[in-house]
């Protein structure tokens, strides 16, 4: 018969890998979600390019390769941590900066709608903290695991 210390540890260890798994597949897929909302009110509705073509359009990033893409969204989890980074290409390779970069922070002399910051990540970060939507989807995604009403 296993030790009372035995039997924690492997609770415990079940506990991380259900942790580990919903982040890895439900809290990961809202946090890319809200990132795309967050390009589409932050960077796309900031103004209209007269010069490029946008690789996506609000609603339809899918497969676009545009910021709002969930497609060039990569995600990893260890230890019940998250994280989700943004991997559009400038079309520009020579730009020098990472497109979410340049974007979130600006770039240039950051005198005009295009070169302003426009912080997406954080506004898709503030978003879910409003919201709490990262906190329901987590415990959904744990009750569909654990069972209903074994998740506080």
């Amino acid at each position: 018969m296993a030790s009372l210390e035995q039997q924690l540890l492997e609770i415990q260890a079940r506990l991380q890998n259900s942790i580990d798994d919903c982040l890895n597949k439900e809290v990961a897929q809202l946090v890319k979600e809200e990132i795309s909302h967050a390009v589409e009110t932050e960077v796309y509705a900031a103004g209209t390019p007269k010069v490029y073509q946008r690789r996506g359009s609000p609603g339809n990033f899918m497969g676009t390769g545009s910021l709002g893409d969930p497609q060039e969204m990569q995600h990893s989890v260890s230890n019940g941590i998250l994280k989700v980074t943004d991997d559009a290409q400038p079309f520009n390779p020579g730009f020098g900066l990472e497109l979410d970069e340049a974007i979130s922070y600006g770039y240039g002399d950051k005198s005009l709608w295009w070169n302003k910051p426009r912080p997406f990540e954080n506004v898709a970060v503030e978003n879910m903290k409003m919201t709490n939507s990262h906190v329901v989807v987590m415990k959904e995604a744990l009750e569909k695991r654990l069972g209903k009403g074994n998740v506080i």
